[in-house]
């Protein structure tokens, strides 16, 4: 205990004062890897956050489009062959983990990873070391003739078009599937960006030079829209090709024709659709029409026909705006649980945000530098020249894949700064729940999160024009801590669990396990 005759003679002694100065610092020192923690102000729970609002929708009762959007979400009646639905690419904690007819032979055309040396065979996750990707199985090439006109029938009428390398396969996309949740907070969506943070009601190009029509009124901060309107007539993921999204024979003339998720069970305590199920049996209670109806109003469901693209996109980015995992060990940790995280996944806070360099391309509250929050403070250029949350960083050489600089369907590149930095530049993905969705980077290409962080240590795999890729030679122990932090720390239980708001109606994933309907949810402790 300290006296008040104690505290005169350290104010009267200069050297007294030094010494206790030193001590201080010494102290500081020894507690480093807290106080540097402690010092990110970036670094926030994501609950800190506002989800992004929205101007210009149509949309008049957003509950109601929840609904909508989830059912439209998960029905495989969407797929041109009856079972592909949007959450078969992201039904497994946001991703896909299929591994039978997977893997994406990449530019060369030729199969050569993991065994592999054709489609239609099992690729487990391994690293890949050339131009191979893993990327999610869609549809059999097939062209699109009719809309079945018996609505107990879900597959559309078209005729084979098996080109190589899939032949009669599954056509397989060309980069690993990013995972929806929290993508709400990505100012763009997919690997490129090309899903634009303005909604044109039609495509998923916005108001750019590669915009295809426009439907209604713009819609801002609604990348979600426009990705959510590119997979549902696209040849490779979902449809046979050439199926129109609006009118007559359309999309829409097929789902407006029949029972949501007819082929599906929806738990009746689905978070969202539990009051609209018709458990035991398949489907919900309420038509399509009745759902627009609900969530847009009479008179946009009268003429839905002519106007579904836009109102997949509003319902679609509804529902999807709703899954955000706040509730990691981490942002319990942050929010002052400071038991959230063990002594190890402290650690690896630690290297995160400092030796490591990983909270410089992953920042702020939704641990990346392409969300809306991040390019509204720092502005629409990064460091390196290039667009803001995209980076080229080595993972394969950018000829294979141009991503940010690759060109949309009337030959204007996806970049907004034109600069040459953003060719090979992949949008910066955010890292919740990362520990329960290998592989890993836009490729697919890093089995696990070991390979991840042993790729940073490295500072890449390819010469690239990233400042912020360095050599770092990381010991073993601070990559282990680094591996425990992003495994463990990051992952919400509730994506884990599949309860709500991620519960779900059941899904028949095409060379996959049948996924069970499940519903409601519990508070992560």
């Amino acid at each position: 205990m300290e006296t008040g005759h104690t505290r005169s003679r350290c104010r009267s002694h200069p050297l007294a004062r030094a010494g206790l100065v030193l001590s201080v610092l010494a102290l500081g020192l020894l507690f480093m890897d807290a106080r540097v923690v402690r010092a990110d102000g970036d670094l926030a729970p994501l609950s800190s956050v506002g989800v992004p609002k929205r101007t210009g929708g149509t949309i008049i009762n957003n509950a109601a489009a929840i609904k909508l959007g989830k059912a439209l979400f998960w029905d495989e009646q969407t797929g041109g062959d009856g079972r592909i639905a949007c959450a078969t690419c992201h039904f497994h904690n946001g991703a896909d983990n299929r591994t039978l007819n997977t893997l994406h032979p990449g530019p060369d055309g030729i199969f050569a990873s993991g065994g592999v040396t054709a489609a239609g065979q099992n690729f487990f996750p391994a690293n890949i070391v050339n131009d191979d990707r893993v990327g999610s199985q869609g549809i059999v090439g097939s062209i699109f003739q009719f809309i079945d006109p018996n609505p107990y029938n879900a597959a559309d009428l078209c005729t084979p078009d098996q080109t190589a390398p899939f032949f009669h396969n599954r056509r397989v996309t060309g980069r690993n599937t990013p995972p929806m949740i929290d993508a709400v907070f990505n100012r763009q969506n997919f690997w490129d960006g090309r899903a634009n943070d303005k909604f044109n009601g039609n495509d998923p190009f916005g108001n750019t030079e590669n915009q295809l029509g426009q439907i209604g009124p713009t819609v801002t901060n609604s990348s979600l829209a426009s990705q959510a309107v590119g997979p549902p007539n696209n040849e490779v993921e979902m449809s046979c090709k050439g199926r129109p999204f609006n009118g007559p024979n359309s999309l829409a003339a097929k789902l407006l024709a029949r029972q949501p998720l007819r082929l599906q069970k929806v738990h009746p305590q689905d978070s969202v659709l539990g009051g609209l199920s018709n458990w035991p049996n398949p489907g919900l209670n309420r038509s399509y029409s009745q759902l627009i109806a609900d969530a847009f109003g009479p008179f946009v469901a009268a003429n839905a026909q002519n106007t579904f693209s836009r109102i997949w996109g509003e319902a679609v980015q509804a529902y999807m705006s709703t899954l955000i995992s706040d509730q990691t060990p981490l942002d319990r940790y942050l929010a002052g649980d400071k038991k959230a995280l063990t002594s190890n996944q402290e650690k690896g806070l630690n290297r995160f945000t400092g030796k490591g360099q990983c909270s410089k391309c992953h920042p702020g509250p939704e641990l990346t530098d392409a969300s809306i929050s991040f390019f509204n403070k720092n502005g629409a250029i990064n460091e390196d020249g290039g667009d803001q949350g995209f980076h080229n960083i080595g993972v394969r050489p950018a000829a294979e894949d141009a991503g940010r600089a690759g060109l949309g369907p009337n030959g204007a590149s996806f970049s907004e700064s034109g600069s040459p930095v953003d060719n090979g530049a992949f949008k910066t993905p955010g890292l919740r729940n990362v520990g329960l969705r290998a592989p890993h980077m836009h490729n697919g290409g890093k089995k696990d999160l070991a390979a991840v962080v042993d790729f940073y240590s490295r500072g890449g795999d390819f010469p690239n024009p990233s400042k912020r890729m360095k050599e770092l030679n990381l010991k073993a122990d601070d990559q282990a801590a680094l591996v425990d932090f992003l495994q463990n720390a990051l992952t919400d239980c509730r994506v884990a669990r599949e309860e709500a708001p991620f519960d779900h109606p059941s899904l028949s994933p095409p060379n996959g396990a049948f996924v069970p309907a499940t519903g409601g949810g519990h508070t992560c402790h």
